[in-house]
């Protein structure tokens, strides 16, 4: 969602997720991803806390941070493969974190020949597109992020990030067809993220976190998810998020070691929702690296 948290936290993370929509429709969405991103760092020792444990003391620290994510989308009769190959830099600023990513997203676009189906023209026409069928594109565009953390002591933190997505809004050309390729632009959007996590004064092994995400396009199309998690001893974690579209969604997750394990529940009230069995999420992730050299103050869990 944001190119500039590759690296954040000074670990090697490898991300898996795959997500159905609509479970049930034959033909519902469905997006699976695998990701990896890393922090090039320059010494053994990096950030140390101070005396206090309140203030971060900071080394020969490495700024770089790196990332690459594989994305297979699937949304009825159109296929989408894409490549992201990001860099990211980050830059202390006393207690906090300011981070800067940029991406490269290579994509392909394919048209299933056997769920496609166009509209009747007059005149025995027929659409350009028919005659790519089956046949693959190539669109090459980009990516920008910024993210704020700050990690003011061992009681709270909180961060807010913004990105652009499809930056050059590439048309999707299927060959030299006669058409108005303004029609076939992707739509630049962007993303706007914030949270804040605290622990409950009476019992510190508990924390809460309100969130929230907000999604829109240079058209004012727009949507936001609030949400409402609550994690226990750093290990175990549940939430719910409310969706303005509507739908609510359940979030629970476990940490083992270094392994997370993560699932969501999405229901809405719409009628696709009412006919199927909501929308299923899953996700897998684990972070390496040798404690003493990473910044393990930035962990979210």
């Amino acid at each position: 969602m944001n190119p500039s948290v590759a690296g954040i936290d000074g670990m090697t993370s490898i991300n898996i997720t795959g997500r159905k929509q609509w479970f049930g429709w034959e033909y519902g969405p469905e997006t699976y991803s695998a990701c990896v991103s890393t922090r090039l760092l320059k010494s053994s020792s990096e950030v140390k806390r101070g005396m206090s444990r309140n203030k971060l003391k900071k080394g020969a620290s490495g700024k770089v941070g790196l990332g690459a994510a594989f994305i297979n989308d699937r949304n009825g009769a159109i296929a989408r493969t894409s490549l992201n190959l990001t860099y990211a830099y980050h830059i202390f600023i006393d207690d906090a974190q300011l981070s800067m990513g940029l991406s490269f997203l290579a994509q392909q676009f394919k048209i299933d020949n056997e769920l496609a189906k166009f509209r009747e023209l007059p005149d025995g026409q027929t659409d350009p597109l028919q005659g790519f069928l089956g046949k693959s594109t190539y669109i090459p565009d980009a990516a920008f992020g910024l993210n704020y953390a700050s990690n003011k002591n061992l009681s709270y933190n909180y961060g807010f990030g913004l990105s652009v997505f499809q930056l050059f809004q590439s048309p999707v050309k299927f060959g030299d067809i006669e058409v108005d390729y303004k029609q076939l632009q992707q739509v630049r959007y962007y993303h706007i993220n914030g949270y804040f996590n605290n622990v409950f004064k009476d019992n510190h092994d508990w924390v809460y976190e309100p969130a929230f995400v907000l999604r829109a396009t240079e058209t004012l199309q727009a949507s936001a998810d609030f949400s409402m998690r609550f994690i226990y001893k750093q290990q175990y974690w549940a939430g719910l998020s409310v969706r303005t579209s509507g739908d609510f969604i359940l979030l629970s997750g476990i940490k083992l070691n270094r392994m997370y394990f993560g699932y969501s529940f999405d229901y809405g009230f719409n009628e696709i929702s009412r006919l199927s069995y909501g929308s299923h999420e899953v996700m897998f992730a684990i972070k390496l690296g040798d404690s003493t050299r990473r910044y393990k103050y930035w962990q979210r869990y």
